[in-house]
């Protein structure tokens, strides 16, 4: 239950043996491969597989887009929040990769075929349908469009003129030209569609009376034939359009099928590209190869005989890290701490060498987090629905940590909940007239309550402080580990003593003298050492007074527990209240009980929904602040081994490039 232990690893062969190194590398995705031998030329220049690959993920991406614009993939529930991802059989993922960049390319094909058949018969759509808004207004026209236009003696327009002043205007036209003519084609609200005829001897000055009358000339020039009859075949060419449409979506369902091979083959590319991105940090000369990397301890053993495998001429070289390396950190923990790994991480990796808090917070996260939930019923919900998330969703890594960390949490909550006789608040008191605390009843003797709070306060920031001591003495520091934290240690207990041993009994009295006397000679060994780093002694002496400071920050930090008692408080008056409020219409005949069991169900679901939230970020927050400062050294580098990561699929022994 530590930080693992780093090796460092080297190997070296023949440049011919680099790609089934890589692939074995990726394979048993146990070794952080390093850039240190970037120092060395690479014997492999990965550039033109690299691009090669590249182009044919664009184009799984392009066709993966295409099909999910298409026909979404149908979700549960649980994979709307996890996401979807395809799971396969070896045997499945084998066929799928196979001919990889011929089918890659083929999907491409589909892809852009179907896309460009949409956006032809998209843009086919669109002129058809404003071809009839046009002509639509016209389709009482009797002539051919082609026919209207300037003959040899007499000329034809199309235009349109306002419908109050049009005869007047035109009126006036036909008086300045002779032998200009109309005939109303279509009167609408707004406008008066005409046709125009007009002698062509006098065609410019008809043209120019027209103008002035507010005619607006229409032109058809790219169509041929009578409106109402164009219009006829537009309509038919719809609902050609329309059959091509069906024949298209036949297309996309011929795409899609296509799916899980697209994500396989665009996994099977990217763990490729993976391997040839790698080689980068190969260094080596014309004929031999070197790589460096990290691997922890306990997998070094697998990792080196799997290297060995390969062939003779491979050479593996382990050392530990030198004085001058800052190797990456990993959590080795048992199943219990593991659990409590997400908790640690997110406040950051500790650094190499320091303590691992993991398996210390479990125990506290733990009992805060049932005193802030405070029953038993809730605790069996959240276990019960953790449970279940692990099988729907097949949770791996931090994902599952997180929901063992649910379970145990629900687990603790349920006993926590017995002690103070949380059953969904107080809903069998009110039914049976049970009374289930066995330790106090939260909503009865809170004061109890909130001095369970601030004594496990204290308790935890004494372990944080024995710790560190511990640290120290792991490091060969005795005398921090003394002057910093047993003084300290007996500085805090001679408080409590000084304060509270006078309500100990009859021997209360001599408790108190003794932590009175024991308080003066620890705040003396502290001014006397908090200092010393200074070289002035009255340096020295002053930092040990202001050392004594300190005490106010213990003491908030002890308060701040008292959060636990305002949680679990909240959380428990919530629930008697929701119980009062859904057991009133049980008396109803009939549909009462239904109404209030209804009403309970959703009311305390409710209820654990807002406090689970508010029981992980305090939980967590006391041991940030409260704890973590107390011990913790954060600053490590996550351990990041190159492996098999895919985005699509799952498969299991999943076989590489």
């Amino acid at each position: 239950m530590a930080i693992s232990e780093m090796r460092r690893v080297a190997v070296l062969g023949h440049e011919s043996r680099i790609g089934d190194v890589v692939t074995t590398l990726q394979r048993l995705g146990t070794v952080e491969v390093s850039a240190d031998t970037a120092d060395l030329s690479c014997p492999f220049n990965p550039a033109a597989g690299l691009a090669h690959v590249d182009s044919v993920m664009s184009e799984l991406k392009y066709s993966i887009d295409i099909m999910g614009r298409h026909r979404r993939i149908s979700k549960t529930a649980i994979e709307s929040f996890t996401g979807y991802r395809l799971r396969l059989t070896d045997d499945e993922w084998t066929t799928y990769v196979q001919d990889g960049a011929e089918n890659a390319h083929r999907i491409y094909a589909m892809a852009r075929a179907v896309e460009q058949s949409l956006a032809d018969l998209a843009a086919a759509e669109t002129r058809i349908l404003t071809s009839c808004e046009q002509l639509e207004p016209w389709k009482e026209l009797r002539v051919p469009v082609e026919q209207v236009t300037a003959g040899r003696y007499v000329g034809l327009a199309l235009g349109t003129a306002e419908p109050r002043s049009y005869e007047a205007a035109l009126g006036d036209a036909a008086a300045a030209v002779d032998g200009l003519s109309w005939e109303v084609v279509a009167a609408e609200k707004d406008k008066v569609r005409l046709m125009v005829a007009y002698p062509m001897s006098a065609a410019d000055d008809a043209i120019r009376a027209l103008a002035q009358a507010g005619f607006a000339k229409v032109s058809f020039e790219q169509y041929s034939g009578i409106p109402s009859d164009i219009i006829s075949q537009l309509e038919d060419d719809l609902r050609s359009i329309e059959a091509q449409r069906a024949q298209i979506e036949r297309d996309i369902d011929a795409l899609v099928e296509e799916r899980p091979r697209a994500f396989a083959l665009y996994d099977f590319f990217a763990l490729e590209r993976a391997r040839l991105d790698v080689t980068h940090k190969f260094g080596g000369t014309e004929r031999t190869f070197v790589v460096e990397g990290w691997v922890q301890l306990a997998n070094l053993q697998e990792f080196r005989t799997a290297i060995e495998q390969i062939a003779d001429d491979i050479v593996v070289l382990d050392r530990p890290p030198g004085e001058d390396e800052e190797p990456p950190v990993e959590l080795e923990n048992n199943r219990f701490a593991s659990a409590f790994e997400p908790v640690t991480k997110m406040m950051g990796y500790p650094r190499q060498g320091s303590l691992d808090p993991s398996p210390f917070l479990g125990p506290f996260f733990l009992v805060f987090f049932g005193l802030c939930m405070t029953d038993a019923a809730y605790g069996i919900v959240i276990a019960a629905l953790a449970y279940w998330l692990i099988g729907q969703t097949r949770a791996r890594g931090m994902g599952r940590q997180f929901l063992n960390l649910l379970i145990m949490s629900g687990l603790a909550t349920v006993f926590v909940g017995a002690l103070l006789g949380g059953w969904a608040g107080d809903l069998l008191q009110r039914l049976f007239g049970w009374r289930t605390a066995i330790l106090f009843d939260p909503m009865e003797e809170p004061t109890k309550f909130l001095i369970l709070s601030f004594a496990l306060g204290v308790i935890q920031i004494y372990t944080g402080i024995i710790l560190k001591a511990y640290d120290n003495i792991r490091r060969g520091d005795w005398l921090s580990a003394i002057f910093d934290q047993v003084f300290w240690l007996v500085f805090l207990t001679s408080i409590g003593l000084a304060l509270g041993g006078g309500y100990l009994g009859p021997s209360g009295p001599a408790i108190a003298s003794a932590g009175q006397k024991l308080l003066l000679a620890s705040a003396i060994g502290l001014v006397l050492t908090q200092g010393r780093h200074h070289k002035n002694p009255l340096m020295r002496i002053g930092s040990g007074l202001l050392s004594l400071y300190n005490t106010t920050g213990y003491m908030s930090d002890i308060v701040s527990y008292a959060r636990l008692f305002g949680l679990g408080f909240t959380s428990t008056v919530l629930a008697s209240v929701m119980n009062d409020l859904m057991l009133r219409p049980a008396g109803i005949p009939v549909i009462g009980p239904i109404i209030a069991l209804i009403g309970l169900v959703f009311g305390h679901l409710f209820n654990i929904l807002i406090n689970i939230i508010g029981a992980y970020v305090h939980s967590s927050r006391l041991q940030y602040v409260e704890f973590f400062g107390k011990f913790f050294e954060a600053g490590g580098r996550r351990f990041m081994p190159f492996g098999m990561s895919t985005k699509y699929v799952d498969v299991e022994n999943a076989k590489g490039a």
